[in-house]
């Protein structure tokens, strides 16, 4: 949880926990969509799902 916290900043707890329902990997946090990463979206208060959904209609995996 702690490495959650630290890759993505404030409120990092409710975050994480949201990744991890939506299954969105650690790993996945510096990964760009749209000329913004993962991590920038979350601390910018793009919900996990949507970020996830972005991913998909991008082709692209954020699981593990």
């Amino acid at each position: 949880m702690e490495a959650w916290i630290g890759a993505v900043g404030v409120d990092g707890a409710a975050i994480a926990r949201d990744c991890r329902t939506a299954g969105i990997a650690l790993s996945a946090m510096n990964v760009s969509l749209d000329g913004r990463r993962v991590k920038d979206r979350l601390r910018g208060g793009e919900p996990a799902l949507s970020v996830l959904a972005r991913a998909t209609a991008c082709g692209r995996s954020l699981s593990d």
